[in-house]
């Protein structure tokens, strides 16, 4: 599949404790796909929660693959007002997360925003 890149790659080596990422695109957060590309080791990928080896996609070694992100919520600060009436007030940034778990020993793996 040809997909033009809109976003840096974040390269990570895994590790056997999970590792999130959130995606950019070079005009800022929230792309609608990303690429996931391993090297010499297959990963388990979960995307908006924590990847787990039960609940993961596994991705084998030495392939790619495209998947659509579901964008959600993250909260970015929450904050009280002063005046009257007073309320409280939650900020956050609409983002998708992707989440990376070893299946093998550690290697390396690649997650890019592409269009």
């Amino acid at each position: 599949m040809l997909s033009k890149i809109v976003g840096q790659s974040t390269v990570l080596t895994m590790s056997g404790t999970a590792q999130t990422v959130i995606p950019t695109t070079f005009a800022g957060p929230a792309p609608k796909v990303v690429r996931i590309a391993t090297n010499a080791q297959p990963a388990f990928v979960n995307f908006n929660t924590t990847a787990t080896t039960s609940t993961g996609i596994l991705i084998p070694a030495n392939s790619a693959e495209h998947f659509k992100l579901e964008n959600s919520t993250v909260l970015v600060s929450t904050g009280t007002s002063t005046t009257i009436p007073s309320y409280i007030a939650t900020y956050g940034i609409s983002t998708g997360t992707v989440s990376v778990l070893q299946a093998g020993t550690a290697g390396t793996i690649s997650i890019t925003a592409v269009a």
